[in-house]
């Protein structure tokens, strides 16, 4: 780290002053573009950031006593929902880079002995990277009658925000989510996915009732079937 002087004294000079203080100042640099000359969204990639840190701070949490332990979603357990978020990151790098639906990268055991944290926190490094190559974010989840439905990056922002929600209720930890992450997730779904368009998607049940005065992820989650 350098520290820069508000007083430089005789001995430094006004030159070395100025480069000691352009050393510690951050710089700007100019959006990446595509090739197409699209701007990468920075705003995406950081909302996505910061809620997959979070996802890993909750499985960073998790012990192995709490693996048998159930969760909002009924088909997974702790330790199921856990390998359920870490076979996330894979699942969409291969949907930002283009590819199509890989379900059978859910099926492999992901997390073996190690820490469901830490595997997260690896496959987190690879999707945000992928994320960030040109046309990834512009791409969109085809639906199974035909067409194309939400963006794959707001899906994955939900995923990320709504299963921390299921892990944080099954483990006893909070489970407000990131602020910014939660905020996006709330304006961008809530109210604009009706049940009568949900099995047509085919990913979510229908939604359930909350308090008004619940907190947004409470809403948000009773809002995709869970019981708040």
């Amino acid at each position: 780290m350098v520290t820069v002087s508000a007083h430089p004294g005789p001995w430094q000079g006004r030159k070395a002053f100025r480069r000691a203080l352009a050393a510690v100042r951050p710089r700007r640099r100019p959006p990446p573009h595509s090739r197409t000359g699209a701007i990468i969204t920075f705003q995406d990639i950081q909302l996505l950031e910061k809620a997959l840190t979070h996802a890993a701070q909750l499985l960073g949490n998790v012990t192995p006593a709490q693996y048998g332990q159930p969760t909002p979603c009924d088909d997974f357990d702790v330790r199921a929902l856990a390998n359920h978020l870490v076979a996330g990151n894979p699942y969409y790098v291969v949907l930002a880079q283009g590819g199509a639906p890989e379900f059978s990268l859910f099926a492999i055991d992901r997390i073996g002995e190690r820490q469901p944290g830490e595997v997260y926190a690896e496959g987190a490094k690879e999707v945000l990277a992928a994320w960030q190559t040109p046309g990834a974010l512009q791409r969109r989840m085809p639906l199974p009658g035909g067409g194309s439905g939400p963006r794959l990056a707001d899906l994955h922002l939900l995923e990320a925000v709504l299963h921390g929600w299921d892990l944080a209720t099954a483990t006893g930890q909070d489970r407000a989510g990131d602020p910014d992450a939660v905020e996006a997730v709330f304006r961008t779904w809530y109210g604009n996915h009706p049940d009568e368009i949900r099995p047509q998607a085919a990913m979510f049940g229908s939604s359930e009732a909350a308090p008004e005065d619940a907190p947004a992820l409470d809403r948000l989650a009773a809002y995709f079937g869970r019981t708040v």
